[in-house]
């Protein structure tokens, strides 16, 4: 079954992993829970015919804990100082059979980010603490109500401001543009 929905969410870049623990302590005290911890192994891939980076979209093959799912992420827009996008998963029962698929289909894998994760969940947002290899720690806040994205980008800031991060550089950019740019830097 597949899940297809517009993803509201902000992504902070935290100065110091430190601030991790700070923003747990943050969390707990505002009484959100702590959903799990998990290594996320993201491949991306690029389509055959298309610049992915030209058209601002990715699709990915997510492992997490002996799950698999296949995303499409479709252009962002801006709002409010966070992104907005068309998302569509669905489940997979192997990540290696999808990735031949894909493969035999024309695509190609373009980066993998790896990154340790944990999700917080403050009512209908999402927390995300994230120490992404490579790149360092961040914090994404993503909406999972069912209001509309400018109220959703609200809440989010809202949210941020309470965990004392509004401050912090934030980005739209995704890890994968990140490591991207990082690749071509090096």
């Amino acid at each position: 079954m597949g899940s297809r929905r517009v993803e509201v969410e902000a992504k902070i870049v935290l100065p110091s992993c430190d601030l991790l623990g700070v923003v747990e302590e943050r969390l707990r005290g505002l009484g959100a829970v702590h959903e799990e911890s998990v290594i996320e192994e993201d491949t991306y891939y690029q389509h055959p015919c298309r610049d992915f980076a030209e058209t601002d979209e990715a699709l990915r093959i997510r492992q997490v804990d002996g799950r698999y799912e296949l995303t499409y992420k479709g252009p962002k827009r801006v709002i409010d100082g966070s992104k907005a996008r068309e998302e569509i998963t669905i489940q997979l029962p192997s990540a290696t059979q999808m990735a031949r698929l894909l493969e035999a289909l024309g695509f190609r894998p373009v980066a993998v980010v790896r990154k340790h994760r944990d999700y917080y969940r403050l009512g209908d947002i999402a927390v995300s603490l994230d120490k992404v290899e490579g790149l360092g720690c961040f914090l994404e806040a993503e909406y999972r109500g069912e209001k509309g994205p400018e109220e959703a980008a609200r809440a989010i800031r809202e949210t941020l401001e309470k965990l004392g991060v509004s401050g912090y550089e934030s980005t739209t950019k995704s890890y994968l543009e990140l490591i991207l740019e990082a690749r071509k830097a090096a």
